[in-house]
């Protein structure tokens, strides 16, 4: 049950940015590839983020505080928070930014969902 209202999540995150883009007119970035950040500070919390999450990610498998796809959604959305400010910041006439925080939210209400066992 879990998975397809997960699956369901993820399906509507993507239908979502699809109508967003073009509503907006906003063109398709790549879907695979590392993200060019105009901030050399956020590129570095953004390294910061990934060493924390696969460090954790470690040691919860070792000791399972956690299940690992609330590690799982914690990353995606502080990696896409991060993003999504550089975006705001330093790209605002492309208006990417606000896929980034759409799709954030999405990830949120997940992680909302997931850690209060309601799915």
């Amino acid at each position: 049950m879990t998975v397809y209202i997960l699956i369901m999540l993820v399906a509507a995150a993507f239908l979502v940015d699809f109508i967003l883009r073009k509503v907006l007119d906003i063109p398709r970035s790549k879907f695979w590839g590392k993200y060019e950040y105009e901030s050399l500070a956020l590129e570095r919390w953004d390294k910061y983020v990934m060493v924390a999450f696969v460090l954790f990610l470690v040691l919860d498998m070792i000791f399972m505080f956690v299940e690992p796809y609330i590690v799982s959604c914690l990353f995606l959305v502080a990696a896409i928070l991060l993003k999504g400010i550089d975006e705001w910041k330093y790209k605002q006439e492309t208006k990417e930014y606000v896929t980034s925080f759409v799709q954030m939210g999405f990830f949120l209400t997940a992680f909302v969902l997931l850690a209060s066992g309601i799915v």
